[in-house]
């Protein structure tokens, strides 16, 4: 168990770490109005958890998950582990969108 949360620990720090190399490196290669969506939707990406078996709830993260699925040839259940990243993305986007679209005045 103790493994498992470091790598939980260093996964977590990877995550930011790359989310950190997006807003200090390439963030400023696309339009103002894209970037905090595109950082919103990168985070959901990485950070969504979703179980890594049906027999226990031990969270990964889910596209950890999606590849495990798909590259052990479980199709179905790697689409059942990728349609959480796929609501929390789409939810956070909209959402994003929504905090930073110009008011009309």
């Amino acid at each position: 168990m103790v493994g498992y949360l470091v790598a939980w620990l260093v996964y977590l720090a990877a995550a930011f770490g790359l989310l950190w190399v997006y807003k200090k490196g390439f963030a400023h290669y696309f339009p103002q109005s894209v970037q905090p969506i595109l950082l919103v939707l990168f985070a959901c990406i990485m950070l969504t958890p979703w179980p890594i078996d049906s027999t226990t709830w031990v969270p990964a993260p889910a596209i950890v998950a999606t590849m495990f699925h798909a590259l052990s040839g479980f199709g179905v259940t790697a689409l059942k582990s990728l349609f959480p990243i796929l609501a929390v993305s789409t939810i956070a986007c909209f959402v994003a969108w929504f905090m930073t679209r110009k008011q009309p005045i």
